[in-house]
């Protein structure tokens, strides 16, 4: 009986004078990524994530420093894109009625209360500063104060 096994055969191991490098090697910051869809960044990191863990678990492979590195600025680039707007949400909530306490925030964001309540005002701040940038993005100087007002408001 033949084998007729389907899995691919192992990527060698890296040869420092191979100048075929994927695009990945020289990524060392969240910001030498291309803007791209979360799902995308998602692909890629999982891709390089799983190259890396099978280079450190097989023999014939040796773990890419380009890889790790890549590895670290894809993970950082995802939580920023995903917890960019977190604070829009609080705001919403807010508007809503629906913060009971910063405790609850905190709660659902996984940061301590004190967190939560300066870094939603150090938000407030940004967008006030971001539209006086633009002229048109971030929050108005009445929303901005709309919203303080409801932060204070909120039980410790």
């Amino acid at each position: 009986m033949t084998n007729t096994s389907t899995n691919p055969a192992p990527t060698p191991r890296h040869n420092p004078t191979d100048n075929t490098q994927p695009n990945h090697e020289k990524i060392r910051s969240p910001h030498h990524i291309p803007s791209q869809a979360v799902s995308s960044l998602l692909q890629q990191w999982s891709e390089i994530s799983h190259r890396t863990f099978i280079a450190h678990h097989s023999p014939e492979m040796d773990v890419s420093p380009d890889d790790l590195f890549a590895e670290l600025a894809y993970s950082a680039r995802i939580a920023r894109e995903i917890t960019a707007s977190r604070w829009c949400v609080v705001a919403e909530l807010l508007r809503a009625g629906a913060v009971e306490s910063w405790t609850d925030v905190a709660t659902a964001m996984d940061i301590t209360e004190t967190e939560a309540r300066s870094g939603f005002h150090a938000w407030i701040t940004d967008q006030i500063n971001l539209r006086r940038w633009s002229g048109t993005l971030g929050l108005t100087d009445t929303h901005a104060r709309e919203l303080s007002m409801l932060a204070q408001a909120v039980a410790q």
